[in-house]
């Protein structure tokens, strides 16, 4: 951690090699387009809609969840300490490293070397990475622990039980 323009800043990580990195997944730079039939009515989550039962338009899950495929990763979830931010245990997270963390963020950090996903807390006097579970306390940056950001979460894949 080092101080710029007197406020705390945080170090971005670039000096990882993805082979540190167990369970990580890279998107592919050009992948194969897979067209997904997507209807244009939105499905209601209360009242059935008398929408129209036809298809229009098609889904690519890799141009909707992958902005910058170089720089776009894929990790498994483990633990229940992102509940509250709808991250749950077996959750597949899209992370990328060219998005900026700010304040908020929900972020892959490593924590003197251990890999975590928590929300980015940052202000003129503080840093922590705080967890969407009450069970949790926050995890308070101070002098002497050593936080690098390495992405920021921008979606989430997870299996429904069938």
């Amino acid at each position: 951690m080092f101080q710029l323009d007197g406020h705390l800043s945080i170090e971005l990580a670039s000096y990882l090699s993805l082979a540190d990195l167990t369970g990580l997944v890279q998107a592919r730079e050009n992948p194969p387009q897979r067209l997904i039939p997507l209807d244009p009515v939105k499905v209601s989550a209360g009242f059935p809609s008398p929408a129209a039962d036809y298809e229009d338009g098609r889904l690519d899950l890799n141009e909707y969840l992958i902005r910058n495929p170089v720089s776009t990763f894929f990790f498994p979830v483990q633990g229940d300490s992102m509940e509250g931010a709808q991250i749950f245990d077996g959750d597949l997270l899209v992370v990328d490293r060219s998005v900026r963390a700010s304040h908020g963020s929900i972020v892959i950090a490593f924590v003197n070397g251990e890999r975590l996903v928590k929300r980015l807390h940052l202000s003129t006097d503080r840093v922590a990475l705080v967890a969407e579970n009450p069970r949790y306390p926050p995890l308070e940056i101070s002098e002497g622990i050593e936080l690098m950001v390495w992405g920021v979460v921008v979606g989430k894949f997870r299996r429904l039980p069938v």
